[in-house]
């Protein structure tokens, strides 16, 4: 059993190593931040609509998600298929950037509302 928890700490040890190593988790981080402020102009803009412009709301931001998350692991595919740190950092930087696009976004049609 000893050896068991000595593994799994060890690996997660270095998994997390590895991740400060390539800068990933400050990417994280800032993905985190992008993604609170997304939700908080989604629920500002939520909030001065209708039922069913609600509703509309609602489907097409489940579709902007679903297009952004394959969207930005298209174009982080490397020649290789290897997948790797570098990868990686370009799927979170799109995340990051796609998310703040559409806070802007929403953040406008709050003002139009």
């Amino acid at each position: 059993m000893k050896k068991i928890t000595c593994f799994l700490f060890l690996f997660f040890s270095i998994f997390s190593f590895s991740q400060s190593v390539t800068g990933e988790n400050e990417l994280y981080n800032l993905y985190g931040k992008a993604d609170k402020e997304l939700n908080v102009a989604y629920k500002k803009l939520k909030s001065k609509l209708n039922e069913s412009q609600k509703i509309e709301l609602t489907n097409a931001q489940k579709a902007w998600i679903k297009f952004r998350d394959m969207n930005c692991k298209f174009k982080s595919q490397g020649n290789d298929d290897g997948g790797g740190p570098y990868e990686n950092k370009m799927k979170i930087d799109c995340l990051i950037q796609s998310t703040i696009e559409r806070t802007k976004e929403l953040t406008e049609l709050t003002n139009d509302f």
